[in-house]
């Protein structure tokens, strides 16, 4: 954040606060900087039941209607360690970028946000050719996407993403990582096995051996 040319000191804590909220929350950066502490307008949150909640109201909901949608504990202990005195207006306040509408230019925002992925080099993918790009707004909300799709359902997850059906859910989020989901299983198994015990070591066709023997192998 500090080597962000287009960023003063006095901006570098609001943008931090910000990144970190995009990383923990899931949010959209329009969603981000639509958020407030008590206003709900657009988009606020609620601290104050057992289990933190976003409101958000139709008009800036994907599905049209009015909703009460789960918050991420990580994200509501990030808004926790707010002072109270501090919890009006919106949420992630980036002084020095208001529009002539009071409010934040989201372009500006994106940009910022992305020369600092740049900055901290941090590779989200590299073509053939050596084209890198670097991680932006809408990557923390992806990797938001992927760390969820490994300990909740699918029907959770749509509701943490705020998405407005359960397709958009199960085509990005859910059985894209393949490789990790065997990686996990085979240690699993292999954490299940006696030492040098291997599956199939002795079978039923096996010189001297037959279905009833007791060395016949068995599925744990």
């Amino acid at each position: 954040v500090e080597k962000c040319e287009m960023l003063e000191p006095h901006q570098w804590e609001p943008y931090r606060f910000l990144l970190k909220g995009l990383y923990w929350g899931g949010l959209r950066i329009s969603e981000s900087l639509l958020l407030d502490w008590i206003d709900d307008a657009h988009l606020c949150v609620d601290l104050n039941r057992r289990r933190p909640m976003f409101r958000i109201q139709a008009t800036d909901d994907k599905g049209g209607k009015f909703r009460m949608l789960p918050m991420a504990p990580e994200f509501a202990e990030l808004l926790r360690s707010v002072p109270m005195e501090k919890r009006e207006g919106r949420v992630f306040q980036l002084p020095g970028n208001r529009t002539p509408e009071g409010n934040h230019g989201q372009d500006r925002v994106v940009h910022i946000l992305c020369d600092i992925g740049k900055l901290s080099g941090v590779k989200v993918s590299e073509s053939a050719h050596g084209r890198v790009k670097f991680a932006s707004a809408h990557d923390l909300r992806r990797a938001f996407g992927v760390r969820w799709s490994q300990r909740v359902m699918p029907p959770v997850l749509m509701e943490l993403m705020r998405h407005a059906d359960i397709s958009t859910t199960m085509q990005f989020y859910v059985g894209r990582n393949a490789e990790r989901a065997a990686s996990d299983a085979w240690t699993a198994y292999e954490q299940l096995q006696p030492p040098g015990n291997t599956l199939g070591n002795t079978s039923p066709e096996s010189p001297g051996g037959d279905a009833n023997s007791e060395t016949e192998p068995r599925l744990l």
